[in-house]
């Protein structure tokens, strides 16, 4: 798996002039881009409660028209970022467990939970923007946290299913089981970030075996 799996930003984020120039919807969705982690990074160097708009704008070089060109504010702003890196880690998870046939489903788990926590650790400025200030961020963030642990949960049961379908000795989790899980590492990681000073390595993957074992505990027939 690539060390920096996650971005926001697109390879080309630039805006040149003359012959090189961007097209108009490439310099929108550069901007978008711009503000996008701009506002991940102020929320992660000051946290949420201290980010203004004004830092947003700075830190993207863009002025605030261009800022409300794109978002109503940095709710608005922060909710697109926390989005997109959620579906991306979605998808890095989903991606990993497919390399292993799905009657193997504790390495399916395993492989998942360990490409989580190296994503996060090769990003530390959206582990911390993301799995922490994301709970001080108001009522819309937190009921789309509640989304994105539940597309977490689908996933996992979603691993015990396959297994089953493929003959292999499971439990099958209910619904409660396995947000309960998700919740776990959801909070492990978050403590983990939380007690990592601002510029000490991030370090997750030492994590990785408890979580694992929360995780496969629930599927094991017992």
């Amino acid at each position: 798996m690539p060390a920096e799996t996650l971005r926001l930003l697109p390879e080309r984020v630039g805006l040149p002039r003359g012959r090189a120039a961007l097209s108009e919807t490439e310099v929108g969705e550069a901007h978008r881009a711009r503000i996008m982690q701009a506002v991940t990074d102020e929320v992660a160097e000051g946290g949420y409660a201290r980010t203004t708009v004004a830092g947003i704008t700075a830190r993207a070089r863009i002025s605030r028209t261009t800022f409300y060109r794109w978002f109503a504010g940095k709710e608005e702003a922060f909710a697109a970022a926390h989005e997109a890196i959620s579906e991306q880690l979605v998808q890095v998870i989903r991606d990993q467990a497919a390399t292993i046939p799905d009657s193997a489903w504790e390495q399916r788990i395993a492989l998942g939970v360990r490409a989580l926590a190296l994503s996060l650790e090769a990003r530390p400025t959206f582990a911390r923007s993301f799995m922490v200030e994301v709970h001080g961020a108001g009522e819309r963030l937190a009921e789309q946290r509640d989304r994105v642990v539940d597309r977490h949960a689908r996933s996992l049961a979603r691993v015990a299913d396959l297994a089953e379908a493929a003959g292999a000795p499971v439990r099958i989790p209910t619904e409660w089981e396995v947000v309960g899980a998700i919740g776990a590492t959801e909070e492990l990681f978050a403590r983990r970030i939380r007690h990592t000073p601002p510029r000490r390595r991030l370090v997750l993957t030492n994590l990785v075996d408890p979580v694992v074992t929360i995780h496969t505990a629930l599927l094991r027939p017992q």
